[in-house]
């Protein structure tokens, strides 16, 4: 499984690197596209439907990763402010992630063994990822799953945030946004400790002065991990995020 994940993240990387210089929105001139995001299958007849229940309805993005291949992501369509859905998704086990304005919801699953990260496997975790990339000033590392020993891997809910000012490409400087990113980060146990192998981008968000700053609380919801998609849409009904 290991080398199947590096060298799928490796290679949506690069697309993603050749893709964005193609087209470069928002304040801070971040390349982005809308490739970034796996192209659905006109011919599949999978898909998925939820409809969610919180105190407050402002879902505003929703995305769906086949288990263990964070190298696909799809992003759904959302509506109502409570419903999202996906069409032509090829037949697997999907993961959701859900963005709201106050907070975000996922239930991927991170390892298809048990976990069995010790609490040095974490702080080692930990640290390798905030030596990562210095753009992001602040990190939270939400949950971690894996296995321990020699030929460890883990996986690893990540947010990263960058609240210092920002330089544009004209070097101006904006001190009135923050960048959100929200991720999957695999790690690998290299020798006496980890190292950070890749990392997949789910969403980047550019956070205005009107809009909430700092991290997005997280929730872990397992309603929404390990939904089997055939070939007709699967319709969660509705999932109630106060409860797990």
């Amino acid at each position: 499984m290991k080398t199947r994940i590096i060298l799928g993240l490796l290679l949506a990387a690069t697309v993603a690197t050749v893709c964005a210089a193609e087209k470069k929105t928002g304040h801070t001139g971040t390349e982005q596209s809308s490739r970034l995001y796996t192209s659905t299958d006109a011919g599949a007849g999978g898909g998925i439907e939820v409809k969610v229940n919180r105190s407050v309805k402002n879902l505003q993005a929703a995305f769906a990763i086949p288990e263990f291949e964070p190298k696909f992501v799809y992003k759904g369509s959302v509506s109502g402010g409570d419903t999202a859905s996906f069409t032509g998704l090829p037949t697997a086990k999907y993961d959701l992630l859900l963005v709201f304005e106050d907070s975000f919801y996922e239930g991927f699953r991170l390892t298809r063994d048990e976990d069995k990260l010790t609490p040095a496997d974490k702080t080692s975790i930990s640290a390798a990822i905030n030596k990562g990339t210095q753009f992001f000033n602040l990190k939270q590392l939400h949950r971690m799953e894996g296995t321990s020993g020699a030929d460890g891997q883990a996986m690893v809910v990540l947010q990263e945030m960058r609240t210092k000012p920002v330089t544009l490409q004209d070097a101006s400087v904006r001190s009135d946004i923050q960048i959100r990113s929200l991720k999957l980060a695999v790690m690998d146990q290299v020798g006496p400790g980890w190292a950070l192998t890749q990392t997949r981008e789910i969403i980047r968000q550019e956070v205005a002065n009107n809009e909430r700053k700092g991290p997005l609380p997280h929730h872990y919801n397992s309603a929404l991990g390990a939904i089997r998609v055939t070939d007709s849409v699967k319709n969660l009904g509705l999932v109630d995020l106060t409860k797990n």
